[in-house]
């Protein structure tokens, strides 16, 4: 007994020792006051860049494809009239309607199976950020549409899309 008394001994003035510290708390506190205030030392802390609007696409020439469809290997690229010339569709989302290429009629173009799944690449409607949308085409292939404008760019539209993920200024679409 007397022996584990004795040992007990060195192992308390060990923990005391650790607990009470090796000097005043004034000067871990003012040391550790003044790596908080640091901002390289906030290892989570990300940096704020302000959303500013993509730049607006300039019109696309008549000579060149308005859109890229690509389905296992292969790829569709209409020029603007060819794009003109498919068959259209209508479609009835949030309250508005909408005429356009149906994407089943895209991918049909393009040799997509009918098990594929469909990638859209865009712009986001807020005009801040690219975007990219991913459904299968039994999903929406005949409920989206893609309408172009006056100057050859292409927005979607959809009844099965939700409306905040829709795209404009569509670049491609890859159906694998």
């Amino acid at each position: 007994m007397r022996r584990l008394f004795l040992a007990a001994v060195p192992i308390a003035i060990l923990f005391g020792a650790a607990a009470c510290g090796d000097g005043p708390d004034e000067d871990t506190e003012a040391t550790t006051t003044g790596a908080q205030e640091s901002p390289t030392t906030a290892s989570n802390e990300q940096p704020s860049v302000p959303d500013t609007p993509i730049p607006q696409p300039t019109p696309i020439p008549d000579n060149l494809p308005v859109i890229q469809v690509a389905a296992s290997g292969v790829l569709y690229a209409p020029l603007r009239s060819e794009f003109l010339a498919l068959p259209k569709a209508t479609i009835t989302a949030n309250g508005k309607t909408y005429e356009g290429v149906s994407l089943a009629t895209l991918a049909e173009k393009a040799g997509a199976k009918p098990t594929a799944i469909a990638t859209i690449n865009g712009t986001r409607l807020d005009n801040l950020r690219l975007g990219a949308i991913r459904f299968t085409l039994a999903e929406i292939g005949e409920s989206t549409v893609l309408v172009i404008d006056e100057a050859g760019r292409i927005a979607l539209a959809s009844s099965s899309v939700p409306a905040d993920q829709w795209l404009k200024d569509i670049t491609g679409i890859g159906l694998n």
